[in-house]
């Protein structure tokens, strides 16, 4: 066996180990420095003398350990490159990302999009615990376990008649937000490669770091303060998301959130891959609902949003977290002069970046605090805080691990020179396993004269089938587990794949698990399976439901492309068919009999979505409008259930349009043009018995109307001057809803008389305002809410999820306050 070190060694970035064993050249990960002021790549060269590489095997996403893939892809297009699912669906994101940076900032790209192409096209992937043989004409055996760290990400363990080696690439034990921790069985390697990156150090408490955490962003909010926190976009930003967003739910934190730069793109991947996530968050997903993004956790999906977001108190989040690039660096320089504001470091930062020069001055006097960023000194004035949400393994951890294998060597990398060698001395406390230290370029030639015995695993039996695997007879497979194999056994996608037989794709074959009665994920590894026993089967079955995809299938024959259906899903728990319509109101009447008779045939609920489709508005417009009608403007007014049209000519036959359109979309159609308004508009504006002629001036008339109201309960929150469709001018005053104002008829009558002007009252509704008295009103008596509150403007109802009991006169109180301030009453979802 032979063990090259060329890169990560006695540093953290640029992770590349050649290990050869019977003849073989496997390279774990082909990282990137990130430092500026070193060689960004590997020692290639190393690589090439001692032969190249016949496999790559890649530990996790992070470019520190796969930002240099395309270039040896390229240089070994035969070498196949192994990772989980989910590490090759951030790898791609992160590459690409790296391309748009090279190109930005006009350097030499070390490599282009093809080359990243091609690279992505090598590779196969696995389920974690899964052992497959990457070599036809060798013993060489790779199983893949999970690391914890970041999504997707596993440690390594090969084993040969040479020998086994471990190696952990980044991990972390303990279980975060978004997934589990690390799970790796007594495995018996004699080599071991183990990260140091944190390895003379405790980690604090987890719950007590994030307590602090959200206490210290509440405090600055409350001061009118901006919060920014420079985060990793792969992993860290996902934590302290989801770290933000609970303590919103259970109303410890009042604030937006925006999440800016690649984090958002990464998010996304996060959901496209819910098996490798903890259950609570997959359920989510497999339930169709967000796990990141909510009315107060917000992507910021155009840069010119920026300039808009720092002029209010808010949270923002925003790769990179060591403000080396990407947003982050503009949010910074742009609040970090107002001592109002908190920046928040909550990762790793390398010894030359921005990130490591605020921790250097945390402690310094006001007028030394400044830091270089791209050669521009910044004036530090805002507050600066570390909190320790690491997601790499402590000093306990690793000792804990390498106890635990207790490796006949084992070598630490990634981490900084004085922290592995202090590692170092405290392992030796304990075992008595041979310790290196390498550096790059280092080589090692291992004898292992006689190797640990491995625990062979015998292959399952198969049942030999040819044809595809589908909900229809996924049951004989379920009854050939239970009876050859047992339920107790949890299964890879690969190993089931196998029992079936051949040609099961295992992407569909993740689908179909995840929506059968059959089968159940393994609580902390969902992307292993276990054949539920018989009585679960048995209980599930009483209620007869048809299998969910099968249910999904029928709906598209009930419901065709006429009926507006365009997207359907489930709560697979509860047995809910969750339908969505273009014009729901119109839907639920047509097709009233249908979803009867849909229910009763499939066994499942059927929900429909409570509000229309807006895109379908226009292509209704397009169908009905004569073909001479040039659409400019199509607006629609959710509480009055109106659409306007802003068009250049004229309708003869409005009312036979209108007509039409109502039919169709259950909406109120308003059609408008530049010369006369609003066609057959019946706007309320209230009118004193006067001809309007010596109307007040404006400014005057709308400072009395302030003046008025600014002694009542209810505020007006803004005053416009609108031109009804007769051409006049009036005055219209928007409340927190339209049912407020019109409690104040009389008084906008004498209002009218005493300035001269018609009054009207808007149509809208100030949802942000309705949600916070409703947030206050559950806070004065105690109670939480699980989430926001959720409006239906058609109804005038506003939902809730407590997250305890409430007492039926409470309940009322609260309606009774809540329809006096608001017009709107509370129902319990």
């Amino acid at each position: 066996m032979k063990v090259i070190f060329s890169g990560g060694a006695n540093e953290v970035g640029a992770s590349c180990y050649l290990i050869n064993l019977e003849g073989k050249n496997i390279l774990l990960d082909c990282g990137i420095r990130m430092s500026s002021t070193k060689d960004n790549l590997p020692d290639f060269r190393l690589i090439q003398e001692h032969g190249g590489v016949d496999a790559i095997i890649v530990s996790h996403a992070h470019l520190d350990h796969a930002g240099t893939l395309p270039i040896i892809s390229r240089m070994y297009p035969r070498a196949k490159i192994y990772m989980t699912h989910a590490t090759k669906d951030l790898t791609r994101v992160l590459l690409y990302d790296s391309l748009k940076i090279m190109e930005r900032e006009s350097e030499i790209p070390i490599y282009a999009e093809n080359h990243v192409k091609d690279m992505l096209d090598r590779i196969l992937c696995y389920t974690p615990g899964y052992t497959f043989t990457p070599f036809s004409d060798s013993q060489i055996k790779v199983t893949l376990y999970p690391a914890g760290h970041i999504l997707g990400a596993a440690s390594v363990y090969i084993t040969s008649e040479e020998g086994s080696v471990f190696y952990s690439g980044d991990f972390s034990g303990f279980r975060q937000n978004t997934i589990e921790g690390a799970f790796i069985p007594k495995l018996r390697p004699d080599v071991a490669i183990f990260e140091s990156t944190y390895g003379d150090k405790l980690h604090a408490n987890r719950e007590l770091e994030e307590t602090r955490l959200i206490e210290k962003v509440s405090s600055i909010i409350s001061e009118g303060g901006k919060v920014i926190i420079p985060a990793f976009a792969l992993g860290r930003a996902q934590e302290i998301i989801l770290i933000l967003k609970k303590a919103i739910n259970k109303g410890l934190l009042k604030t937006k959130v925006y999440v800016d730069g690649m984090v958002r793109e990464v998010c996304r991947v996060y959901k496209l891959n819910p098996n490798y996530l903890r259950q609570n968050l997959a359920k989510k997903i497999f339930n169709g609902n967000d796990i990141f993004f909510d009315d107060n956790i917000i992507e910021v999906e155009k840069p010119e949003m920026r300039e808009e977001i720092i002029k209010e108190s808010c949270v923002i989040i925003s790769s990179s977290g060591m403000i080396t690039g990407g947003p982050s660096q503009w949010y910074v320089e742009k609040l970090a002069q107002d001592e109002k504001n908190l920046i928040a470091i909550t990762g790793y930062q390398d010894e030359e970046s921005p990130g490591r020069q605020l921790l250097d001055i945390i402690e310094e006097s006001t007028e030394n605090r400044k830091i270089k960023i791209d050669d521009k000194e910044i004036l530090i004035n805002a507050s600066i805080d570390k909190f320790g949400l690491s997601a790499h393994a402590d000093m306990g951890e690793i000792l804990a691990l390498a106890s635990s294998l207790y490796p006949k060597k084992i070598f630490l990398v990634h981490g900084d020179p004085e922290i592995i060698n202090f590692l170092g001395k405290e392992i030796q406390k304990d075992l008595k396993s041979e310790i290196y230290i390498p550096s790059n370029g280092d080589i090692y030639e291992i004898d292992i004269k006689n190797p640990r015995k491995q625990i062979e695993k015998q292959p399952y039996p198969s049942m030999n089938q040819n044809c595809a695997l589908t909900q229809e007879n996924i049951k004989d497979l379920w009854q050939f587990i239970v009876e050859k194999i047992g339920v107790k056994q949890a299964l890879s996608l690969e190993e089931i794949a196998q029992i079936w037989g051949k040609g099961v794709d295992t992407e569909n074959l993740k689908e179909l698990l995840n929506n059968t009665i059959y089968f159940e994920p393994d609580k902390k590894r969902m992307f292993l399976y276990y054949a539920v026993t018989e009585n679960e089967l048995k209980n599930l079955q009483k209620d007869e439901v048809m299998e969910l995809n099968q249910m999904l299938s029928l709906a598209d024959e009930y419901f065709g492309p006429e009926s507006g259906l365009y997207k359907k899903g489930a709560r697979f728990e509860e047995k809910i068919a969750l339908l969505y319509f273009n014009f729901p109101d119109v839907a639920r009447e047509r097709y009233s009999e249908k979803f009867k008779e849909f229910e009763e045939k499939t066994g499942w609920k059927i929900e429909l979505n409570k509000n229309i489709n807006i895109s379908a508005i226009n292509s209704i417009l397009s169908k009905i409008l004569p073909k001479e009608i040039l659409i400019k403007k199509v607006s629609y007014m959710n509480m009055g259930k109106k659409v306007i049209v802003k068009i250049e000519g004229k309708i003869n036959d409005l009312d036979l349009v209108k007509d039409k359109f109502y039919s169709e979309t259950g909406l109120t159609l308003l059609i408008a043009n530049d010369k006369e308004g609003i066609q057959n508009e019946k706007k309320e504006i209230i009118m004193a018995n006067s001809n309007f002629e010596d109307r007040m001036e404006q400014n005057k008339a709308l400072k009395i109307i302030d003046e008025e109201f600014s002694k009542l309960p209810h505020k007006i929150y803004k005053k416009s001057i609108k031109t009804s469709s007769d051409g006049y001018k009036y005055i219209e005053l928007s409340f927190i809803s339209k049912v407020v104002g019109e409690k104040y008829t009389e008084l906008i009558k004498k209002l009218s008389e005493k300035t001269g002007w018609p009054i009207g009252i808007s149509d809208s509704c100030n949802q942000f305002e309705i949600i916070n008295i409703v947030k206050n009103l559950f806070e004065e008596k105690g109670i939480l809410l699980k989430k926001n509150p959720s409006i239906y403007m058609d109804n005038m109802i506003v939902k809730i999820i407590t997250s305890s009991p409430i007492e039926k006169e409470t309940l009322e109180e609260i309606n009774e306050k809540l329809y006096y301030l608001t017009g709107f009453k509370v129902e319990m979802l």
